[in-house]
């Protein structure tokens, strides 16, 4: 192996753990978002569930159902900042993810470029090496008593 091609390897594993940390954050920022998002539809699903019974009902029930659902309302409202902030981040991570990803394929085929370089070169330095060998093709001979 040569020192181009011992260096692109250490360059593919470094490209292979940004890759793959680049991931871990993206699966990261896609579980904060979901998170975010379960949480929504829980405080939508409560505001739902707030309903007043039929019928007669006191005062003070009416006025705490009141006050939790606009609680509810509100906690929703101050959501959507981290669900948007969430999201942005994911797209971010995704990108980079994805840069990553091309980084680590690009750093694979200069490798692999390196490797068959590398082995043609040794190839070529074996042949070169090797003892020269007459042909026996067409060759003139002279003949015994011929011109000299």
């Amino acid at each position: 192996m040569t020192a181009t091609t011992a260096r692109r390897k250490r360059i593919i594993r470094v490209r292979s753990v940004e890759h793959q940390m680049a991931e871990a954050n993206l699966a990261r920022a896609n579980g904060e978002l979901a998170n975010l998002v379960e949480l929504s539809k829980r405080l939508e699903a409560l505001r739902a569930d707030l309903a007043v019974a039929k019928g007669a009902v006191a005062g003070r029930a009416l006025n705490t159902i009141g006050e939790l659902g606009a609680r509810l309302d509100m906690a929703r409202e101050n959501l959507a900042a981290p669900m948007a902030g969430a999201s942005a981040r994911r797209d971010q991570m995704g990108a980079l993810a994805q840069s990553a990803m091309v980084k680590e394929e690009s750093a694979v085929r200069l490798y692999e470029r390196s490797r068959k370089s590398a082995e043609q070169e040794m190839e070529r330095r074996s042949d070169t090496n090797r003892p020269h060998r007459a042909r026996g093709g067409m060759r003139l001979r002279l003949i015994d008593g011929g011109a000299a």
